[in-house]
């Protein structure tokens, strides 16, 4: 959770990590469970990502969660280095 740490509790992306973990993956908005995928297995999978500005580039790409993780499970790396600077 260190990127929630250093994202400050102001921006978007916290928020949605903070309400994914009150309503739980069962109940989050797609944005919120994007955003705990995000927080969490991209960490593991690809840990050199920011985070926060991988989720960002996510929803300015209108991406799905489900999306963010097919393309996490091709492992491009260029296509989340992409999202991650745009």
């Amino acid at each position: 959770m260190t990127e929630t740490r250093q994202a400050g509790s102001g921006t978007a992306y916290a928020a949605a990590v903070i309400a994914g973990r009150k309503a739980g993956a069962a109940n989050a908005t797609d944005a919120q469970l994007m955003a705990l995928f995000c927080e969490d297995t991209l960490q593991i999978l690809a840990g050199a990502f920011s985070s926060r500005l991988v989720w960002e580039g996510a929803q300015k790409a209108g991406l799905t969660a489900l999306a963010l993780h097919s393309l996490c499970a091709k492992t491009d790396l260029s296509a989340l280095d992409d999202l991650q600077w745009s």
